[in-house]
Order: C-alpha cells, then structure tokens, then sequence
C-alpha cells in the first residue's frame, strides 16, 4: 500500500506539472519539446495528457481500494500494544489473543520475513492467518494470467501464426498430469496382415 500511495502521489504531482506545461518526467515527450523551435505544450495534447493520468488514477483506486490503517496494524505488527482489538472479526479475536501472546510466535516474527512468519502462522492460527494472508496476497490469481500469455507467446509463434491455439493451450495450461501409461494401455496395436 505504501507503494500504491506513493505512486498515486506522482501521478497527482504530474497531473499538477503537465497543467503548467512542464512534461520533463515524460523523456521523450521532453526531447520532442527540446528540438521544437517554441518549447510550448500544445493545449489540445496538454488535456489528453492530463485526462490520462486521471483515469489512470481512477483505475488504480478502484482495483486497490484502500483498507484501513488498523488492518496495516494487524499485518505488519500483530504484537503490537495499539492494535484495537475491535477491528477483529468477533470469531477470531480468541485466537488473535493466542497468538499475540505466544511467545514463541513472537521471536519467530522477529527472525523472519512478513509472509514467511504468516505462513508459518497458518496451522496454529488459521483464522487470523487467513485475514492476513488475504491482505498480502491479492495478486495470486495474475499468476495464472501471466503464465497465459507465457504459453501463448511459446506456443504462438512467426512460423505458427494461422495455428488455433486454443485446445493447445488448454493442454498446457492444465493443471491435471496426463496419465500416457494408462491411455495406450486402452489402445489396440495395429495388427499385421
């Protein structure tokens, strides 16, 4: 989320830089001024430039919406002394109250990573584990999106480019194993004549 706030911030100071004609974060856009005789910003592109940060802006608030500072709290320090506990859901706060005081939990948060000590949490907390892990991992269903364009671009090539890749990819992408042994059993070899 710092990231996230952070970046929202440079597209709010751009949109505020792009309104009084200077592009100098956008380098190419910049040499393209440099070289031309006026150096001004035609107003026309100035807007667009503008209405596109906008919207970029927009998007990115609506696919990350903001979680509360209380739920940062719960991630990033559950052994913390101001963490309400009220911001817990009611059937997890008992389990919540187990692990702020294990202490055994406690030394392990501090030796390892963030996502490393929640996993580790999810077989004695799995509750509270759950929440959390909710929170660090809100990206894990681009992987199968990623790994889909992967496959197409390794399957989809120059010298393959009329090929319907879609049982192709069907294939790769499965995620059940092929049994080989088991269908050529079932297959009856070609008899001689």
């Amino acid at each position: 989320m710092d990231c996230l706030r952070a970046f929202l911030a440079k597209l709010q100071n751009w949109q505020r830089k792009v309104n009084a004609g200077n592009v100098a974060m956008f380098n190419n856009h910049s040499t393209v001024l440099d070289e031309n005789e006026d150096h001004l910003l035609d107003p026309s592109l100035k807007t667009e430039i503008t209405q596109h940060l906008k919207s970029l802006e927009s998007k990115l608030k609506k696919y990350f919406p903001e979680f509360e500072e209380e739920d940062g709290k719960l991630v990033g320090n559950p052994f913390s002394g101001t963490l309400d506990i009220a911001i817990i859901p009611n059937d997890v706060q008992d389990e919540f109250l187990d692990l702020k005081n294990d202490s055994a939990a406690k030394d392990l948060y501090e030796e390892r990573s963030l996502t490393v000590f929640w996993c580790s949490m999810y077989q004695s907390y799995p509750k509270v584990s759950e929440i959390v892990l909710r929170v660090l991992l809100p990206f894990s269903t681009t992987y199968l999106c990623e790994s889909g364009f992967s496959t197409l671009l390794h399957i989809k090539s120059k010298s393959r480019n009329r090929l319907d890749v879609d049982p192709d990819m069907r294939c790769a992408l499965s995620v059940t194993q092929p049994r080989i042994s088991r269908l050529t059993e079932r297959k009856q070899c070609q008899p001689s004549h």
